[in-house]
């Protein structure tokens, strides 16, 4: 029996790509290392358009309000747009740094200069439990921290640290410049962008409709508007979600008198930036700056951002940002815990509107086939 033409198509894209599977497995290491070479030379445009991106949400509401003092001058409107836009991002940065590193820096010198005391504090209120117990506070008293010794060895282990450093001087140098120069190489393609969106935005459909069907056009250009759509209000959701419930924090500080109240807060405002793990790792280094002052207010502090953040996932949260991500918690998680493995930081801010576009596309073509096949209730 003759084979039909599609099927014999068919059967030669299966064979071929069942070759090609089988030699990408075994020469995996090697595709893993002309991937990441690849990545490793476009990345500054990535790294550009990832900014232009972020820097487009402001910039599109500075234009809308400068749009009348610009008359007929869009070019020159664009420009200051894009100088606001930076500058902004630039002050946000720069308030953050002023705020929270001079604290770190302050707690850090004072945890050094108290661990002993605190310790030998905590001795005590041992021994005096202990009271009934003596072999107990025989042991306690017995375990004594030699400081002198464990400076000593924490300087040994600094002195290793600094000789490694410095016999790999050239290539922490090396790649110093290497990301200063792809983060400048990014910083101008970004501008470049921003200023031809436009220009741009039409020579990629004009691309698309030149080499793809109808069919094929449209539903890229569907998919284009709810990736943008779906990023640009995580986004702005998000810096409005710090900036919510940093003020939120800052509030419930002053009331409860918590020590560095401005400070904690603009750091965890910051954080939350980061979904997930943000919030956790501002709470951690505010708890640490508290606990400087005082141990029982640092742990009345975790109970209250406690209670915040439920009241955060449970009533600011979804009606900020999740509306315009439309993502289950579930898959946020999954999404941040890949994106974290994959890009750092990076890949945690990407994955979470990326993942909410591939639920969006999946979900709408699960309701199609159910519709085409008739289902429309389930237990």
């Amino acid at each position: 029996m003759e084979i039909k033409i599609k099927n014999k198509r068919t059967l030669l894209l299966i064979i071929t790509f069942a070759i090609l599977l089988y030699w990408g497995v075994e020469h995996l290491e090697t595709i893993l290392g002309v991937l990441g070479k690849g990545i490793g030379i476009i990345f500054p445009f990535l790294l550009g358009g990832a900014i232009a991106f972020v820097i487009n949400v402001p910039m599109k509401n500075i234009e809308e309000r400068l749009a009348s003092a610009f008359h007929e001058k869009p070019l020159a409107l664009r420009i200051v747009s894009i100088c606001l836009s930076f500058l902004l991002a630039l002050g946000i940065l720069v308030f953050v740094v002023m705020m929270v590193i001079p604290e770190l820096a302050d707690t850090l010198a004072q945890l050094n200069a108290g661990i002993p005391k605190f310790l030998d504090n905590v001795n005590t209120w041992l021994l005096g439990l202990t009271e009934n117990y003596p072999e107990v506070k025989d042991f306690l008293m017995s375990f004594e921290l030699n400081w002198a010794d464990i400076t000593q060895k924490a300087l040994v282990v600094l002195q290793n640290a600094a000789g490694n450093l410095v016999s790999s001087t050239w290539g922490f140098t090396a790649s110093v410049i290497g990301g200063i120069t792809a983060t400048a190489v990014g910083f101008i393609f970004s501008i470049y962008v921003l200023v031809e969106k436009e220009k741009l935005g039409v020579q990629f459909r004009k691309i698309i409709c030149a080499y793809l069907p109808a069919p094929a056009v449209t539903h890229i250009l569907k998919v284009g508007r709810l990736a943008n759509k779906t990023f640009s209000g995580f986004i702005s959701g998000q810096c409005t979600e710090a900036v919510v419930f940093g003020l939120l924090c800052y509030v419930c500080m002053v009331i409860f008198r918590f020590p560095y109240a401005v400070c904690v807060s603009v750091l965890i405002g910051f954080m939350t930036l980061l979904p997930v793990v943000g919030a956790f790792l501002g709470t951690t280094l505010g708890a640490l700056l508290i606990m400087v002052s005082s141990p029982i207010k640092a742990l009345w502090f975790l109970i209250m951002i406690g209670v915040l953040q439920q009241i955060d996932g449970n009533l600011i949260y979804p009606r900020i940002v999740g509306n315009s991500v439309g993502l289950p918690s579930i898959w946020v998680l999954a999404a941040v815990t890949v994106g974290g493995s994959l890009m750092g930081v990076l890949g945690m801010l990407i994955f979470v509107p990326l993942a909410s576009v591939l639920y969006a596309l999946f979900r709408e073509d699960v309701y199609k086939r159910l519709d085409k096949k008739g289902v429309t209730e389930f237990e």
